[in-house]
């Protein structure tokens, strides 16, 4: 989908309107859906180390601002957020830290909302 042109809110073309430019904001995309998840990743991208943000930007190249896991009995969780409510219930036992709930990417099937 193209980047939507400048445009004022409520067709102000005055000086003192606010202009808004749409075409430097993120574009998002849904990546997998409950028909069809996308597979697991595998350990070594890094989703399960620790409550660093940074991890999907670094392996997909944009930010992941929410995403759902499909646990093993087939059922899908609700949306999580990341920085909001995705801390993770269980940890990682070495080194003995906290972990994101994206951390399941790893073995579960899941999308996401990715933003560039």
């Amino acid at each position: 989908m193209p980047a939507q042109p400048a445009f004022a809110a409520n067709g102000c073309s005055r000086r003192d309107c606010i202009q808004h430019e749409l075409r430097t904001q993120a574009a998002c995309t849904l990546q997998g859906s409950d028909e069809s998840g996308l597979p697991p990743t595998g350990k070594n991208p890094g989703w399960y180390k620790g409550l660093n943000t940074e991890i999907d930007h670094q392996i997909l190249g944009g930010d992941v601002v929410a995403y759902k896991i499909q646990w093993f009995n087939g059922s899908w969780s609700g949306w999580y957020v990341t920085g909001v409510n995705d801390i993770d219930w269980k940890f990682n036992t070495e080194p003995n830290d906290m972990r994101r709930v994206w951390s399941y990417l790893t073995d579960h099937f899941h999308q996401y909302i990715l933003c560039k």
